[in-house]
């Protein structure tokens, strides 16, 4: 029995069924941080679950529902929404009396309107949503950092015990993110206004670009702002194509907004009215500017580097080391252009604006040319 906060270990046996980015990075943050006494994984495919193991996000793992749930206290649905249904369905009868479910998914009200309704007597639902991501996936990209300072969404409903909301609500604090509660309905207005709208609206401009049949110089034009604005689309597709099925109505009103916003800038363009197009554009960009950076989001900012070298072997390898060295964490690397016995430039990212502050001075002081980007 969980002792509360004078306890690190919230859970005993935890079940994480869909081994993954999301399952395998909360596997390995539970793990690492001692939130419960084991962590059992669940995929359809062995060879994942060895390499769940092999990464740390799992104690132990099966293809078989019924071993991974049974005596587990939480049982987490890590896999897309529209899936949960069917493979709680398939694994309700194995729960154990007193079990917490939860789920990692990114829309609400679908799950708490069809989970409750599976759960056998003596269990509980409670939904919640990491606020946080990558564009890569699977349970090679896993990672416990994920969690670090993200906004973890918790939609308890007025009949969910105290007792498990505490339960819950510790173990988000213990991997590192911040609780916050809504309800499901509302959760699902917000996020579809800021996280299923930029995505939706990131695959429209890429999509009109694509459609313009000049590959080539669009793909060159569109390494700079393009690039970053569109960094969304590079979305599960099928994770984000269940979203916006399950969160039909609330994003149909965001993208309706959002066409009508368009269409005044368009008729504002049009009728050449300077005046109000600056006054939009103020408004937008003083907004933009009071928008916090403190809270990791989906597709955490990347801070980057170009600097520039010579041809010469190993150039990329005594980069990493001089970084490494003073424990430069480098996220991203690409080289951009190289001229054999001339040089190049390569670029580098970095998760947060100290690390490429810090990776500047450490490159000049090596008689690196560095410029942001």
């Amino acid at each position: 029995m969980w002792a509360g906060a004078s306890s690190r270990q919230v859970f005993g046996k935890v079940a994480i069924l869909g081994t993954g980015l999301m399952g395998g990075s909360l596997g390995m943050a539970l793990r690492e941080r001692r939130l419960a006494r084991e962590v059992w994984g669940y995929n359809r495919h062995e060879s994942t679950l060895r390499e769940a193991r092999e990464k740390g996000a799992i104690d132990s793992g099966s293809c078989s529902l019924k071993e991974v749930v049974k005596e587990a206290e939480l049982v987490v649905l890590a896999v897309p929404v529209r899936f949960c249904q069917d493979l709680l369905s398939s694994c309700a009868s194995y729960l154990s009396p007193g079990a917490l479910v939860t789920d990692l998914g990114s829309t609400k009200k679908y799950l708490t309107e069809k989970i409750p309704l599976l759960l056998p007597a003596n269990t509980c639902y409670l939904g919640g949503h990491p606020m946080t991501g990558s564009e890569e996936s699977g349970i090679k990209a896993a990672d416990p950092a994920l969690w670090e300072n993200a906004i973890y969404v918790l939609t308890p409903s007025s009949s969910t015990p105290e007792f498990y909301r505490k339960r819950l609500h510790y173990l988000v604090e213990g991997i590192g993110a911040q609780p916050l509660v809504l309800s499901p309905e509302e959760h699902d207005r917000l996020v579809a206004l800021v996280s299923h709208l930029p995505h939706l609206v990131a695959v429209a401009l890429v999509k009109v670009a694509a459609a313009q049949g000049e590959d080539e110089i669009i793909r060159t034009l569109a390494a700079g702002g393009f690039r970053d604005t569109t960094r969304v689309a590079l979305g599960n597709p099928e994770v984000w194509r269940d979203i916006c099925i399950t969160n039909r109505e609330a994003i149909i009103n965001s993208l309706k907004r959002t066409i009508e916003m368009l269409e005044e800038i368009t008729h504002t363009i049009s009728e050449s009215r300077e005046d109000y197009l600056k006054g939009i554009l103020e408004e937008a960009s003083q907004y933009r500017r009071s928008i916090p950076y403190q809270f990791r989001s989906y597709l955490p900012e990347i801070f980057e580097l170009v600097v520039l070298v010579k041809d010469t072997p190993g150039v990329i390898g005594r980069l990493a080391t001089i970084l490494g060295e003073k424990e430069v964490n480098i996220a991203e690397i690409e080289i951009l252009h190289v001229r054999e016995e001339e040089g190049g430039s390569i670029r580098l990212g970095f998760r947060e604006e100290g690390q490429r502050s810090k990776a500047l001075t450490l490159l000049e002081m090596q008689g690196y040319r560095v410029h942001r980007r």
